[in-house]
């Protein structure tokens, strides 16, 4: 009975937004029973206990297997994870009314997994059909930068814009671009096809990828050959000094593979200041290296002005006055926790950074600042 009652609600989008928008557990099988009872279905509610138990990890490895559709699942729904065996597929969960634009992708797909319907009904589609779709519509921008030097705060001003939806660092988009394909014209139309599926219905899609995606320019490039992009850098003592407060994961060795930067097994062994300094510096050096075509260049000291001078224009943008406030009232707010107001700290970041922090950053970051302020300054 239940596998009748998932694929019965799989071919209901209706049914879908209704039964996926609760998150209570008690109103949610209420709604579940009767819409099953009303056709028949005869659902119990031990049923709907056992399938849809609280997964205690939040990895989703005690969640029901998902419905496999070869079909791309209605508007509301959206990808959470990119699943390359038993073979390449695209996971789905429906969003119900939660809203995408969040600091970061990863909070919005924890609010999505807690609805019992996400817990239940989970959606895979294989990739091979979501290959040679002719429907699809590039995003409006894509915004690559060094870590820590504004990238959320620009994510979150665009998506701030009634119509606009910014995603930020999805991890479905960061297991696709690493995963290796049989040939780059297939790895392309995924990320084509996955980008789109982001963007349905909304007025303008916005993408801020992981900082070590600028290692993977020149195929988002060939995926995206018309989109312009920014990339956002920062004085590298500040990003130092950030990233000794709190690592990122790609400047902890071996999360996010060390080839992937260009580097080799004896880079691992770098004392931690140096180590994070040299990722840092591979994540500048790609745009050198790569070009900057359809790129922008842009300074954490330019923002939040840079949002309204420079980069809606590059992007194609000219928003009407209630955009343009909504976007400004975002920028009074804190990025990554936006119910508190932003004090700037870049001085603080100065002040606590040792002799020894400044001669890393000269060491190794220093000719890639110095070369990026060139070519903004030039462009």
């Amino acid at each position: 009975m239940l596998d009748r009652f998932r694929a019965a609600v799989m071919a209901d989008a209706q049914a879908q937004a209704h039964l996926a928008e609760p998150r209570e557990p008690a109103i949610f099988e209420a709604r579940a029973l009767a819409w099953a009872a009303a056709r028949g279905i005869a659902l119990t509610t031990a049923d709907l206990i056992e399938a849809g138990r609280p997964d205690p990890v939040g990895m989703h490895r005690f969640l029901q297997a998902p419905v496999t559709r070869h079909d791309w699942p209605p508007r509301g729904w959206l990808p959470i994870g990119f699943a390359a065996a038993p073979e390449p597929a695209i996971h789905w969960f429906n969003f119900a009314g939660i809203s995408p634009n969040t600091p970061f992708f990863e909070d919005a797909v924890r609010e999505a997994a807690g609805r019992p319907f996400n817990r239940l009904l989970r959606t895979a589609t294989p990739l091979a059909s979501c290959l040679g779709r002719t429907d699809l519509r590039p995003p409006s921008g894509f915004i690559f930068h060094m870590s820590r030097c504004g990238s959320t705060l620009v994510s979150q001003m665009l998506g701030a814009a009634p119509g606009h939806v910014s995603i930020s660092e999805a991890p479905p988009l960061d297991a696709m671009i690493r995963h290796r394909f049989p040939d780059p014209e297939m790895h392309a139309g995924a990320l084509r096809a996955l980008v789109h599926a982001y963007g349905r219905g909304a007025g303008h899609l916005f993408v801020k990828l992981d900082s070590w995606h600028t290692r993977a320019l020149p195929l988002l490039r060939r995926a995206f050959p018309e989109t312009p992009w920014i990339f956002l850098y920062r004085d590298p003592v500040e990003v130092l000094v950030s990233q000794l407060r709190l690592r990122g994961v790609q400047t902890v060795p071996d999360i996010v593979p060390l080839e992937w930067f260009g580097l080799a097994r004896e880079d691992a062994h770098l004392p931690e200041r140096a180590f994070i300094a040299r990722i840092l510096e591979r994540t500048c050096s790609a745009v050198i290296e790569h070009g900057t075509d359809k790129g922008l260049l842009i300074n954490y000291a330019q923002l939040p002005e840079a949002l309204f001078d420079q980069i809606l224009p590059h992007f194609g943008i000219a928003p009407d006055a209630a955009a343009r406030d909504a976007m400004a009232a975002m920028a009074n707010r804190h990025s990554k926790a936006p119910a508190a107001r932003f004090h700037a700290d870049g001085e603080a970041k100065q002040r606590e950074a040792d002799a020894e922090l400044r001669a890393i950053a000269d060491q190794y970051l220093a000719p890639a600042f110095v070369a990026l302020e060139a070519r903004r300054i030039a462009t």
